[in-house]
């Protein structure tokens, strides 16, 4: 409720509920309308202020349908300049308009959560609305002193690069600037956001020049080949998958894997060890026309070799991360099955159930027992075909409601535990002002259960690997931990026709009345993993390839394999 009150007190919700009360207000006034018709031009007021918020703040960007169902509601007004001689067309045209209005006004308000600020600079210059941007970013977004965002920096930095993107009218350049703004926010929520073919010019300009291989690190801090194009001059040279890399453009490969910032339009990394693993990934794009590579060869002697660029890094990086991150598995929310006789198997990709009563589980402190029951009655079937051990596959998983994770996390539980508050941050640090809950119920506490995590789950979606992560039975594991944040999204900023900023404007908070899940400018991630996955050289060739294993759950599988098997005694 209290996020809902904050959404409410926004310019939008303001607008929407000053045109409802202004109906209510021309009903009384119906009678002195029919009498006087120049007064009827009061009914065309609200269409009027529905107009212009259109043409001032929406108009030309694709969220003019989020402010659809306001737009029809500054219309009914209209109704009442149209007049009939008998009674019952008053009765009725005054109950229609009453009807629709409320509606009209409720839903939008409602789903406003979801929006609450949306701000639209898509008319000034490049370096005004960059400038605009860094202001209401400097007063909406809600992690500033917990990361402690320098703004004054970032202005030094950027803004003589946004001068020059406006005197060349550059808009990739632009683009450019705001992905790397986004970047230093280390915030998954913060993010940039491209139309058209914008986005694949700023991907393919952050991918950097493809050299006919990409890079992993290895559970034994070696760094090797993958991906290695066939009759490119790297392969020619004699690197194949697996090759070890000692140096890159004549850096130490630790030191150049160091330097290197992942920036990259659809990814962000709040958490530092996960940035870690994606660096030398994003290494092997980086270099001018040649780049020098030092490997170790067949013969397992120092080689050097110069290899020149092939085209654009993006398709090669893009496809390491499908693979690293397994985007290119089937999503389905709640699918089920049985991956053997005894392991069972839960795919959740976003906390999401039934749309109203997702909302009426957060009214209700986080209690949802039509969704547990739910839950219960999936394991309660996978139980009846065997299981004695299970899989809950959270990986990629986009968010969504936390109260929808709670309700899984109370199968597994019998205390009532704190799922997280909302609240506000004065000049006296942070406050809470509704919490949320796990409410227990227990019947599957001592399954053993394995979570599967990685870097792109996120949101809601890491509120449930920390409620699970955190009962006894369950194993938090994965090659990357989760995302890492749990702030509400929300806030949404127009820079031009084509780039876009998305920031959470709304606080969660743990118990403690800290900022819930997110870290703080150490980057430290406060939802370790139990179980990190290796990367091994075997672990690499098979998951960097065409063969369609998911090594993840495969690991995952013997991990529990064995544990059931000591816990039985079994040797």
């Amino acid at each position: 409720m209290y996020l809902f009150y904050l959404s409410m007190k926004t310019e939008s919700a303001a607008i929407a509920i000053g045109i409802l009360l202004y109906t209510v207000l021309l009903v009384f006034l119906r009678p002195m309308l029919e009498k006087h018709k120049k007064l009827r031009l009061l009914c065309v007021l609200p269409a009027l202020v529905g107009l212009f918020h259109f043409l001032t703040v929406t108009y030309g960007t694709p969220f003019w349908a989020a402010f659809l169902f306001l737009y029809i509601e500054s219309l009914i007004p209209l109704l009442f300049l149209f007049h009939g001689k008998k009674k019952w067309f008053g009765t009725i045209q005054t109950g229609i308009s009453l009807l629709l209005v409320f509606v009209l006004c409720f839903v939008f308000t409602v789903n406003l959560i979801s929006f609450p600020k949306f701000h639209n600079y898509s008319r000034y210059s490049y370096t005004d609305s960059f400038e605009r941007t860094l202001k209401t970013l400097e007063k909406e977004y809600v992690l500033n002193h917990w990361k402690g965002i320098d703004y004054d920096s970032l202005r030094e930095e950027y803004t003589p690069r946004v001068e020059e993107a406006e005197r060349k009218n550059d808009e990739l350049g632009y683009a450019a600037v705001i992905t790397e703004l986004c970047y230093r926010f280390y915030d998954t929520h913060v993010f940039p956001y491209f139309i058209s073919e914008l986005s694949d010019e700023t991907r393919q300009l952050f991918a950097g020049n493809d050299y006919g291989l990409s890079m992993i690190r290895l559970n034994d801090d070696r760094i090797i080949s993958i991906f290695v194009e066939p009759d490119s001059e790297a392969y020619q040279a004699g690197i194949r998958n697996g090759t070890t890399i000692l140096s890159w453009d004549d850096q130490d490969i630790n030191e150049a894997v160091g330097q290197v910032s992942c920036i990259y339009p659809t990814l962000q990394f709040p958490v530092e060890e996960n940035e870690a693993v994606f660096r030398p990934i994003f290494l092997a794009g980086k270099g001018g026309e040649y780049v020098d590579i030092t490997f170790i060869n067949e013969d397992n002697l120092k080689q050097n070799v110069r290899v020149r660029r092939i085209g654009s890094y993006e398709d090669r990086l893009r496809l390491t991360i499908t693979k690293l991150l397994h985007s290119d598995m089937e999503m389905r929310n709640y699918d089920t099955c049985m991956i053997n006789d005894a392991c069972g198997y839960i795919q959740i990709v976003q906390e999401s159930y039934d749309t109203i009563l997702d909302q009426v589980s957060a009214i209700r402190s986080g209690y949802y027992p039509e969704l547990t029951e739910y839950y219960a009655d999936l394991i309660g079937e996978l139980i009846d075909q065997g299981m004695k051990y299970l899989i809950i596959d959270i990986r990629n998983n986009a968010g969504g409601y936390d109260s929808v994770a709670g309700a899984l996390t109370s199968l597994f539980t019998d205390q009532k535990k704190h799922m997280v508050s909302f609240g506000y941050e004065d000049t006296n640090g942070y406050h809470i002002k509704e919490s949320q809950y796990i409410f227990p119920d227990g019947r599957y506490q001592d399954i053993p259960v394995v979570v599967l995590v990685n870097a792109r789950c996120m949101s809601a979606g890491d509120g449930m690997a920390k409620f699970l992560g955190d009962c006894p039975n369950v194993t938090l594991m994965g090659m990357t931990a989760s995302s890492g944040v749990n702030q509400n999204n929300g806030g949404y900023i127009a820079l031009t026709d084509n780039i876009y900023i998305c920031y959470p404007v709304f606080l969660s908070l743990s118990s403690e009345a800290k900022p819930f899940i997110d870290p703080d400018a150490q980057r430290e991630n406060s939802i370790p993993l139990d179980v990190k996955i290796p990367i091994t050289n075997e672990t690499a060739l098979t998951l960097f390839s065409e063969k369609n294993r998911d090594v993840e759950l495969e690991y995952a599988v013997k991990y529990l394999e064995k544990t059931f098997a000591l816990d039985r005694g079994e040797k």
